[in-house]
């Protein structure tokens, strides 16, 4: 049996297909999540649900999901701007990463 994590549920699948055609629809500019709100019509617990429409987009091979504040989320496929967007992401995740529990090494 999947875990939580990794079940979808009906709803779950139908959410990530409105928020899907909403961003495809925008191609290639992006929507902020304000405007991704209100053009989906879903609230915005329901929006900021994307586990599952990463999922699809990884299984059915389409261009991958990237946010940007400039632009906010849309669907890329400029190999260039990926990987300044991954370079991004990989920068800032020490900054987000809070670990209570570490301490330096002994010198």
């Amino acid at each position: 049996m999947p875990r939580a994590s990794q079940r979808q549920s009906p709803a779950a699948q139908r959410h990530a297909d409105t928020v899907r055609f909403v961003l495809f629809e925008a191609r290639p500019a992006g929507l902020t999540f304000a405007q991704l709100v209100r053009s989906s019509e879903l609230s915005p617990h329901q929006t900021r649900g994307l586990a599952c429409l990463r999922d699809t987009i990884t299984e059915r091979g389409w261009p991958p999901l990237i946010w940007t504040r400039p632009d906010g989320y849309k669907f890329c496929a400029d190999p260039d701007q990926l990987q300044a967007y991954e370079v991004a992401v990989i920068r800032g995740t020490p900054r987000a990463c809070r670990c209570s529990s570490w301490s330096p090494p002994p010198t």
